[in-house]
């Protein structure tokens, strides 16, 4: 079944076991780690209730909830990975899907899912897709239909990780985390986990921009509000106020998007704010954007509308997938197959000028 995928590139800077403000790993690197966490997936019996890396208590002040490792799939030709997660939300009512905690992760298939009159047992959520690249220390996200990557929720698992399941954690007799251990048998406690990426940039596009900003005309801003959100919520409400609709009345079944324009000529200091705010969002999701405007016919090669995703390495294609139940969950080691026959076109995006280029063949 072909299906309609974006994916959007990450430069990963940091991954591994850091002394504080170190720039180098003490211990562990973006390859190791991957390995370690497909190894420790493919351990006979791992149950889905049993792959998330951290606890959500009262006190659990991030806006995610529970993330669960549910496909681990790697492509030993190149080394790359394919991580599959579900990601737990507080939805409920007959149209949620949740899927079996007690599952073993090698048995996960649509029978396993519930609908409606959820189990106890059972985490409704949305499934999340990580390709890894470590060969190029480049990882990207891929999502269907739902904007929501799930890119905040991973970082905070993988994190996680290295303390509580990782080969590098070390514990005592009582199970209580005393450091980690290096090869040589050496135990440091004076290390942290650290990740770090940021958007894979294309340059060229974001010089256009910033060479003509005193040619543009106005500035668009997509956003996702989402009613989970105490803040989103009162701004969806007095948004519905407006144009007449109760505040009681329920529009969307998870998240609103919305679109505004000012008429407006940024500096370019301004503009590269814009750029830096966009690029250390916390919450981007592929609706999320900001677009200049330019005027008709140019005459420096901008188009209309410049989006400030498009300095970035990031694309829309079509590929062959399978799903384990349609609409919610993809299988792991197909999508892998898909994005390694299209492996060379879409590592060609991490190239200058090439988004552009692979775009086009697509939507002619």
């Amino acid at each position: 079944m072909s299906e309609r995928a974006s994916i959007r590139f990450y430069d990963v800077k940091h991954c591994g076991l850091f002394k504080a403000r170190a720039r180098q790993s003490t211990m562990g690197s973006f390859n190791e780690i991957l390995h370690n966490i497909y190894n420790w997936a493919a351990e006979p019996g791992r149950l889905v209730l049993n792959t998330c890396s951290y606890e959500v208590g009262e006190d659990f002040e991030q806006e995610f909830l529970e993330t669960y490792l549910v496909s681990a799939q790697r492509y030993s030709e190149t080394g790359d990975y394919l991580f599959c997660f579900w990601n737990r939300t507080h939805a409920s009512g007959d149209s949620v899907y949740a899927l079996d905690a007690g599952t073993q992760l090698i048995n996960v298939s649509d029978q396993t899912f519930h609908q409606g009159n959820l189990p106890e047992s059972s985490i409704p959520g949305y499934a999340t897709y990580f390709w890894f690249i470590p060969s190029k220390s480049v990882m990207a996200t891929i999502t269907f239909g739902n904007p929501r990557s799930g890119m905040n929720a991973f970082s905070y698992w993988l994190e996680s990780f290295f303390r509580t399941e990782s080969r590098f954690a070390t514990f005592d007799e009582s199970d209580q985390f005393i450091g980690f251990q290096s090869a040589d048998g050496t135990i440091y406690n004076d290390l942290e986990p650290r990740f770090s990426k940021q958007l894979y940039r294309n340059p060229s596009k974001r010089q256009l921009i910033l060479s003509n900003c005193q040619h543009i005309r106005g500035v668009v801003r997509r956003i996702n509000l989402e009613r989970g959100q105490v803040a989103d919520k009162g701004l969806i409400d007095n948004l519905k106020s407006r144009v007449g609709i109760s505040t009681e009345t329920e529009i969307h079944a998870h998240d609103v998007s919305l679109k505004y324009e000012f008429s407006y000529t940024p500096t370019k200091d301004e503009v590269q704010e814009m750029f830096s705010a966009y690029e250390t969002s916390p919450n981007k999701s592929n609706w999320e954007d900001v677009g200049f405007l330019f005027p008709d016919n140019n005459g420096f090669g901008a188009e209309k509308t410049e989006w400030l995703s498009k300095s970035f390495a990031k694309i829309k294609l079509a590929i062959d997938i399978e799903w384990v139940l349609i609409g919610q969950l993809v299988k792991g080691d197909v999508l892998l197959q898909a994005l390694h026959s299209h492996r060379s076109e879409l590592l060609n995006l991490l190239e200058e000028d090439n988004v552009s280029t692979l775009e086009q063949r697509q939507t002619a």
